[in-house]
């Protein structure tokens, strides 16, 4: 049974767009995919609600329980869904404690971060993604999100500065089938072995309602002392540093800096910092592989 809820989740997640791209749409079709699997309209609720959420969307109950009317010819007034993150809140007096400590011994731990790279600072992205993927690699790059063309890296490489977004893992060919048989370029269907995992932080001292956020106090505290939200950044990326490879450290364009880190296995990372400092990052260790990140050193 376990084999074919994973089977199920994964079907769902690569047949569902992101939120803006008809997430609204897709809830019917989510929702006969959950009938056909032999899924009861209760559970195929929180399947679906699930992946709403995954794809950046408001779960809508009432509007999910039209799609399940819908798909299974029948009545459905339940269906709840309780909205809960899905790693720790975060540890605000520990992000105080690991970034204050650090930056009371070096002041500019953002300097001390760049001092560790045993590459110079200014290659190009040509030169950074061809370290990062073999020569013979097919790469999806886009130059905006909804991009979904996959390319031989040998041909394109030389142009990618010109792509907001990269996924970090190598793709098995040009094109692949989505669970529906759509082709496409950029799918789970698509996406090879995972190669980086991928960290951020979202240290922001208002929200986009011009509200304070949980972290505006932090940030206070920072900028009291002379310490901008990079160093913040830099302190916790050292500390996470602790348990896995550290690759690349990508300036978002903004405020925020994005830690890559080669990993066989991102579930094996996952369960080591759920353990220790999962509550210090944003996370992105997903079922979707094929999400874009930032391309280093690109023109956005």
């Amino acid at each position: 049974m376990s084999l074919t809820v994973r089977s199920l989740t994964s079907r769902l997640l690569d047949s569902a767009p992101e939120q803006g791209s008809g997430l609204h749409f897709w809830l019917i079709k989510g929702a006969r995919e959950c009938q056909m699997s032999g899924v009861n309209p209760d559970r195929a609720f929180d399947f679906i609600a699930e992946t709403v959420v995954a794809r950046g969307g408001r779960v809508i109950p009432r509007s999910i329980r039209q799609a399940i009317e819908k798909a299974y010819s029948q009545p459905f007034t339940g269906g709840t869904y309780e909205s809960k993150p899905a790693w720790p809140e975060p540890d605000l007096e520990r992000i105080e404690d690991i970034t204050m400590e650090r930056i009371w011994c070096v002041p500019s731990v953002l300097e001390e971060l760049q001092g560790k790279s045993p590459e110079k600072l200014n290659k190009s992205t040509s030169e950074i993604i061809r370290r990062l993927f073999p020569a013979d690699a097919l790469i999806c790059a886009g130059m905006e999100a909804h991009s979904t063309t996959t390319f031989e890296l040998s041909r394109i490489a030389e142009n990618l500065h010109k792509f907001q977004f990269v996924v970090p893992s190598p793709m098995l060919a040009k094109t692949g089938l989505t669970q529906d048989n759509r082709e496409s370029g950029r799918c789970l269907g698509n996406v090879g072995p995972r190669r980086f995992l991928i960290t951020e932080f979202d240290f922001r001292r208002l929200n986009d309602k011009g509200e304070r956020t949980k972290y505006a106090d932090l940030i206070d505290l920072w900028e009291a002392h002379g310490i901008s939200v990079q160093d913040a950044c830099a302190a916790i990326i050292l500390r996470l540093a602790q348990y896995g490879p550290l690759v690349m450290v990508v300036f978002s364009g903004n405020k925020s800096l994005h830690s890559w880190w080669h990993c066989a296995n991102a579930r094996s990372y996952a369960t080591r910092w759920t353990q220790t400092d999962s509550s210090l990052f944003k996370h992105e260790i997903d079922n979707s592989m094929s999400r874009f990140k930032e391309t280093p050193a690109s023109i956005n």
